[in-house]
């Protein structure tokens, strides 16, 4: 039974790390399927304060995320309407990408729609085409240092939890 328990995690594991690329909480997967694991296997393999660790991790990551967009896209002059339509523009990218190409439409999707939303809502705002430029690119370099960063930290966390059940 532990085997096939084994496997199902790995199996969650390599999926969470792969859908941080399409926008989904890949890491927050990874940190419930871990707590799932743990809670049938009778925290055999984990302990209960290193599942808090993996969503204390979690947590700092999608933080890290956010702050990294935000602080970069204010650097490059964004408003509040510009980190508004990043936001908003990314998720739609996302799905929107997703439908046109699985793998790879989503994540240029994510990435296309955080510069497009965070330009045209700029643009709305200040009808300035070099100050919504720059909102959009701010917001898209932010987006890729924080999809980065969650990656990173996806991989980590995959090895944390792979090591002890391997």
């Amino acid at each position: 039974m532990h085997l096939v328990m084994d496997i199902v995690l790995i199996s969650i594991i390599m999926f969470s790390v792969f859908s941080n690329f399409y926008g989904l909480p890949g890491n927050s997967i990874l940190a419930l399927s871990s707590l799932v694991y743990g809670l049938t296997t009778g925290f055999e393999s984990f302990s209960f304060s290193f599942i808090l660790t993996l969503f204390g991790i979690v947590v700092v990551l999608e933080l890290l995320e956010f702050l990294l967009i935000y602080f970069t896209a204010k650097k490059y002059g964004s408003s509040k309407w510009g980190i508004s339509g990043a936001i908003i523009g990314g998720i739609v990218g996302a799905i929107s990408g997703a439908f046109v190409t699985p793998i790879m439409g989503a994540i240029i999707g994510s990435i296309s729609g955080v510069f497009l939303g965070a330009f045209l809502l700029e643009f709305i705002n200040t009808t300035n085409v070099k100050d919504s430029f720059f909102s959009g690119l701010g917001a898209f370099l932010g987006k890729l240092g924080g999809l980065s960063i969650k990656v990173i930290g996806g991989v980590t966390m995959a090895v944390m939890v792979a090591s002890r059940i391997i």
